[in-house]
């Protein structure tokens, strides 16, 4: 005698090898797709920061060129800073507009130095922008190997990558 039929989900009550074996890749492959992309973003904060720097050392030059007073930047460990000279000749920190407040450097970013209009290249604490803007070479690291941030009499900055001053 025939034994009666199962319905089909009774006969399935779970995964199969093959089944769990498969998820496993698509998640492994998902994973490394995640972990690339986060490495190519840390690698896009330091491009950012560096361009980002380039730019607010320009318009650090033009200000105090319009401002007829000097601004400074301060070159902190993990970070930088501005400040200027008021009428009372004190420094005093620059934060408007946002663009001179405080900013932090990225992982893997570090001053490796300063040179002022030739002289010896050491570690500076300080750029002092005013008239005439200064003539400088900043060196920094990064993961991705040295950038090199030159400062021309006219106020420009030459962001330069893998090169020595």
């Amino acid at each position: 005698m025939r034994q009666p039929r199962q319905p089909l989900h009774a006969r399935t009550a779970g995964f199969t090898l093959i089944e769990v074996m498969v998820v496993l890749v698509i998640m492994g492959v998902v994973a490394t797709g995640i972990s690339v992309g986060l490495d190519s973003l840390r690698g896009r904060d330091v491009d950012q920061a560096l361009r980002r720097l380039r730019l607010v050392l320009e318009a650090s030059a033009d200000r105090a060129l319009v401002r007829g007073r000097p601004i400074a930047i301060e070159f902190l460990p993990d970070g930088y800073r501005f400040s200027a000279l008021d009428a009372d000749d004190n420094w005093r920190p620059l934060i408007d507009p946002p663009v001179f407040s405080d900013r932090p450097l990225p992982a893997g970013m570090g001053w490796l130095g300063l040179r002022l209009d030739q002289q010896s290249e050491g570690p500076a604490l300080r750029l002092q922008f005013g008239n005439p803007s200064p003539e400088y070479t900043l060196r920094v690291a990064t993961p991705n190997g040295d950038a090199v941030l030159r400062g021309l009499a006219n106020g420009q900055v030459e962001l330069l990558r893998g090169e020595a001053p």
